[in-house]
């Protein structure tokens, strides 16, 4: 039953808004489609691909599944401007239906309004959709695909949870650690239907279209580019890594900047920005960063043991705040990590936003907007070079996983 909403912006009125700036960035994206989009080397890619038959990976595409390439390649059939412009609002429309799924969610109605924990998540959020629609990446797209696989997986349909999160790992594979964490719950018919769609979409589709050679060389090509020449111990141990400037917040990149001199300036003549409070020896620095994400692996795993063991006793909120843990988590871990990527963490930050003001335990409260704090500090600290290449971003994320991590692990509240 539909019910007035006692606080907040109508619907009618924030979709409004939301459509407004929507409006405003496609014209930014098609202002900017030729020159500095993500979306122009993936339509580019696609277009080489219609014409020649032949995959490419020195056009941008380079850390994508070759299924990819063929996702992308109905957008090449329009001109570049049109697309970008179409793929932006698309990108919007699915963004904002993520946000009133998990309004409903987390709000346990509908109601004609959002509530304020809602509105406070997507100003929080919004200098990272921002970036993403105007660069025409898949952010905004895998974030509504993880809220709608977490949406369904508590409305117990699996088969279509395992669908969305199947279909958001082939796109980018950060969202496969989702996978893993219904695995962990014994969700089978989630994590069997989501493996299912990667094998049918990433795997047969590329062989089928490609032939069983020409597939097997670019999985393989793929490997080679994303997971060995960009991987954590790649990037911590070689003498000067790649993807180094500032922008990219991944955890060994950062690790690096902090431990050892390592310029992050991103212009090859440039003055030089350096971040680093020693110099540690890269094995010592390998060791470091491995122990940290052992931590890190760790803790999400028992929280989602205890969810598993104790489901019966523990209120939705810990399956929602332990489904947040494992998103952060999956960024937490990437090798690379771009401001356009923060949109993969709007469950977590929504779901914060409402324990911070929900009926909770003093200490989940505190915890939760602490947080919070610390996320809107790191989104000012766009502005600031120097606190990106020293891990703005990423202790944002990891900030949101203790959040998430923590009331988890919580005993339920008082309702």
């Amino acid at each position: 039953m539909k019910t007035r909403a006692p606080h907040g912006l109508r619907w009618r009125h924030a979709a409004i808004a939301w459509a407004a700036l929507t409006a405003g960035l496609c014209v930014v994206a098609a202002i900017r489609a030729e020159s500095t989009t993500d979306f122009r080397d993936f339509w580019e890619t696609a277009r080489h691909f219609r014409l020649t038959g032949e995959m490419r990976s020195d056009l941008g595409v380079h850390n994508y599944l070759p299924f990819f390439t063929l996702f992308m390649v109905p957008w090449s059939l329009l001109p570049l401007r049109l697309a970008i412009v179409l793929f932006t609002a698309l990108s919007m429309a699915l963004f904002g239906a993520a946000v009133y799924m998990l309004d409903t969610l987390l709000a346990g109605r509908r109601s004609r309004g959002a509530r304020p924990a809602t509105l406070l998540a997507a100003a929080l959020m919004l200098p990272y959709v921002v970036s993403c629609a105007v660069l025409g990446a898949m952010g905004l797209l895998l974030a509504f695909l993880i809220v709608w696989g977490g949406w369904l997986a508590e409305r117990r349909k699996d088969a279509w949870a395992g669908t969305a999160l199947g279909l958001a790992a082939i796109l980018k594979l950060l969202p496969a650690a989702l996978l893993v964490y219904f695995f962990v719950q014994l969700r089978w018919r989630i994590v069997l239907s989501g493996v299912l769609v990667v094998l049918a979409v990433g795997l047969v589709a590329p062989t089928a279209i490609l032939g069983l050679r020409e597939s097997a060389y670019q999985h393989r090509a793929f490997r080679e580019r994303a997971l060995d020449e960009h991987s954590p111990r790649t990037t911590l141990m070689a003498e000067k890594p790649r993807k180094a400037k500032y922008s990219n917040n991944a955890a060994p990149i950062v690790l690096r900047r902090i431990l050892t001199p390592v310029d992050g300036d991103p212009a090859p003549d440039g003055p030089g920005l350096y971040v680093n409070v020693a110099d540690l020896a890269r094995p010592l620095v390998w060791n470091t960063y491995m122990t940290v994400t052992l931590v890190l692996v760790g803790v999400s795993l028992l929280a989602a043991l205890q969810l598993r063991r104790h489901r019966r006793r523990l209120a939705r909120e810990h399956e929602r705040a332990a489904f947040g843990a494992w998103c952060c988590l999956a960024l937490l871990a990437a090798p690379l990590m771009w401001t356009h990527y923060l949109p993969l963490a709007y469950w977590p930050l929504a779901s914060a936003c409402g324990h911070a003001f929900g009926n909770t335990a003093a200490r989940g409260r505190w915890l939760s907007r602490a947080a919070l704090v610390v996320w809107a500090l790191c989104a000012l600290a766009l502005a600031w070079p120097a606190a990106r290449a020293a891990g703005a971003q990423l202790f944002a994320v990891f900030a949101l996983w203790a959040a998430c991590a923590s009331a988890a692990h919580g005993r339920p509240g008082p309702r």
